[in-house]
């Protein structure tokens, strides 16, 4: 039997839920540039959770429309900094060594 027909509400859900995430992807992909969204994807890789504090924060200040411009590597840099610095744990600290 077809599990979307015994559970359609988990099916509803389940769209909805993927509907948001194309959402936040197109408004990060608006808001980012080509290499702060290339860091940030680095950064899933090795600390998923900090990386979605940062994507839901960019998200929330571009729907509060306090984002006038994209933000850029450095600025990025700035803000994972900042968040990476706020939380109580040095297992989530990010150390930035310049490419030579």
């Amino acid at each position: 039997m077809n599990m979307q027909l015994q559970n359609p509400r988990n099916a509803e859900e389940m769209e909805q839920l993927k509907r948001l995430e194309q959402l936040k992807r197109d408004m990060l992909a608006k808001y980012l540039t080509k290499e702060a969204r290339e860091r940030l994807g680095n950064i899933r890789y090795a600390h998923p959770d900090l990386a979605e504090s940062v994507e839901n924060l960019i998200v929330q200040s571009a729907l509060a429309n306090k984002l006038r411009e994209p933000i850029d590597d450095k600025k990025l840099k700035e803000l994972l900094h900042a968040i990476s610095e706020s939380q109580p744990s040095n297992e989530n600290r990010i150390k930035f060594d310049r490419k030579l």
